[in-house]
This record gives C-alpha cells, structure tokens and sequence, in this order.
C-alpha cells in the first residue's frame, strides 16, 4: 500500500485575497460614519470631492491607536532587585541599574509610584543578637 498527497496540485486557499478586502465588507462601519456624522465630505479648489474625519473622531483614533512600542530586545531578570523600589520583581537592566517595569514607567513620566523604601536588616534569629547576663 503505498501513500499518496491527498492535495498534491491544489493549492490551500490565503487568510486574505491579495487584491484586499472587498469593500462591500465596510458597508456597516460605513454607514455609521454617516448616520453618527463622523465624516464630513469636502470640495478642494479643483473640485474634487472626498471624506474627512471630524476633529474628534480623530481624536478618538489617536488615543486608540497603538503607539509604536520600544524595541523589547532588554533581557529580563527573575533573581534581581530593583534599583528603585527595591522590591524583588521582573526586572531589565537599563543603563546599569535593574529596573522593574513600574518603575521604569514612573521614570519615564508614565506613573507614579511610591518612593523607595529603605531595607529593613534580616536577621536569621533574634536571639543570637542578645547577650545573656552570667548566672551566678
């Protein structure tokens, strides 16, 4: 018995045609553009006529729209404490302290977050640290 392709000359079909994505496809966003008077059409001095965006749609779009992100090539540390609030956290090594990502937001101007505590002493047992009077 021997084992053939099933679809051997058939090719599988693409996520997307590459003449784009049919515009019949746009008629709901479309038409609610229209009907919430989010586009306005506009006449240029040649006298051809498009579609603008009203300002605060515009707007809108700008605060929704993904910001292109730093490049995220930083390795990450799991052992290390951060430089700032000296937890120990998910940490990057940037500028040569290791940062967590809350602080490296708060520096950046993105949040606040509480000042650095200081580190409190550990001490592995009380006890040794105190001295015994000499028994009579």
């Amino acid at each position: 018995m021997t084992m053939e392709p099933v679809n051997e000359n058939r090719r599988l079909p693409g996520a997307v045609a590459r003449g784009g994505i049919p515009v019949e496809a746009f008629n709901p966003l479309l038409r609610s553009l229209l009907s919430w008077d989010l586009v306005t059409r506009v006449q240029d001095a040649d006298g051809n006529r498009s579609w603008i965006l009203i300002e605060d749609a515009q707007k809108r779009l700008d605060s929704l729209a993904p910001r292109p992100r730093e490049s995220s090539a930083s390795l990450a540390y799991l052992d290390h404490w951060c430089a700032r609030c000296r937890q120990q956290r998910l940490t990057h090594l940037i500028d040569g302290r290791y940062v967590c990502e809350e602080c490296q937001r708060a520096e950046t101007g993105g949040i606040a977050t509480p000042t650095p505590q200081p580190k409190r002493p550990h001490h592995s047992h009380e006890l040794l640290g105190r001295h015994r009077a000499p028994r009579a």
